[in-house]
């Protein structure tokens, strides 16, 4: 990943003391006098520490920002390897001010060595969608409008802006998080209540051999994907929606955005019957993808994102209730759309 180059004349704070007055002045081109910092989002965002920063000055400054920094935790290595800091810089930088996709509005943007900052919208006023409760059928759609806006985008712009996404078939996924979803699956099974089907059991137990196919077809499409699409990362407010955390965006098939969304962010009895409906909706605004090609991606994304919360099983000796609980609940979701849609029949 190509670092965000920073000129020297653009200081980036350390942690969240250095963001003071006469930093947000210069940084913001705005008189602040003065501002507090409040940690939000402590059971929700891992990758990074997230503050809300109340402010004083002149008129034109903002009540509120939001300021991302570096996660304060074992997280920020994480990220740091796989280049969440500098793909999200960006995204926001190059893709979200020209890509039909509605994010909260970005003030600062800046990295120099292992430090960034963003300093973002506030969107208090707007309903964070929870997780772990799940979405409704009419945000899924929501969310498939702005994400077919993001992919039929990037297959008509400079390639250069894409390359600073890596592939969804990298060598990180390959022999870092396909090795560690046996253990994973182990903590699974050893805290789950819910029976596991056995043509289930046996996709997991051959998952690093099997996986591979799955990431070579999904890296056939070169479309830029949000890659994290979690609730937790959508705030609605009447009919609008805006996207957050773009730490985890790559290139591939646009349906394996849809699939992640669809099979592990809607409850089970939501999602069930829905799924060639809602892909049929989103194909209907990509030009040039076919429903049945989509579908086929669709079912094996299905299957193979079921790694995201397996692997994040590894943090259970550290992982408060509410996460462990979360990647319990996003594993039966996955496996159910898995026996609905017979997404390991693409497999054969």
């Amino acid at each position: 990943m190509t670092s965000v180059a920073v000129p020297v004349s653009e200081p980036v704070p350390t942690g969240i003391e250095e963001v003071t007055a006469p930093w947000l002045s210069e940084a913001l081109g705005m008189q602040v006098t003065a501002v507090r910092a409040e940690r939000i989002a402590l059971d929700t965002g891992f990758s990074a520490a997230l503050y809300r920063i109340h402010l004083s000055g002149t008129d034109d400054v903002p009540k509120t920002l939001v300021v991302k920094l570096p996660a304060d935790s074992l997280a920020r290595g994480g990220m740091e390897m796989l280049g969440g800091y500098q793909r999200e810089l960006h995204f926001y930088r190059h893709v979200a001010p020209n890509a039909p996709i509605a994010t909260p509005h970005c003030y600062v943007s800046r990295m120099s060595g292992p430090d960034f900052v963003l300093v973002l919208e506030d969107l208090q006023d707007w309903e964070n969608a929870d997780h772990l409760v799940g979405l409704s059928l009419p945000q899924a759609r929501l969310c498939i409008q702005q994400l077919a806006g993001l992919h039929r985008w990037s297959t008509g712009i400079d390639g250069a802006v894409l390359q600073e996404f890596p592939s969804i078939d990298s060598s990180l996924t390959r022999e870092l998080f396909l090795p560690a979803f046996a253990p994973g699956w182990q903590l699974y099974r050893d805290h789950t209540g819910q029976p596991v089907p056995d043509a289930v059991a046996a996709f997991a137990e051959r998952f690093a051999d099997l996986a591979p196919a799955a990431l070579t077809a999904l890296s056939a499409q070169n479309m830029l994907l949000h890659g994290d699409i979690r609730a937790d990362n959508m705030f609605f407010r009447d009919d609008a929606l805006k996207l957050v955390d773009f730490q985890l965006s790559v290139r591939g098939a646009g349906a394996a955005d849809i699939a992640y969304l669809v099979s592990q962010g809607l409850p089970a009895d939501v999602r069930r019957g829905h799924d060639e409906e809602l892909l049929r909706e989103y194909v209907g605004q990509v030009d040039g993808y076919s429903f049945d090609e989509a579908w086929r991606h669709y079912r094996l994304a299905t299957a193979l994102l079921m790694y995201m919360p397996v692997v994040a099983l590894l943090t259970w000796d550290a992982a408060p209730e509410r996460s462990r609980q979360l990647c319990l609940t996003l594993i039966d979701r996955a496996i159910a759309a898995i026996e609905d849609i017979d997404a390991l029949e693409v497999f054969s």
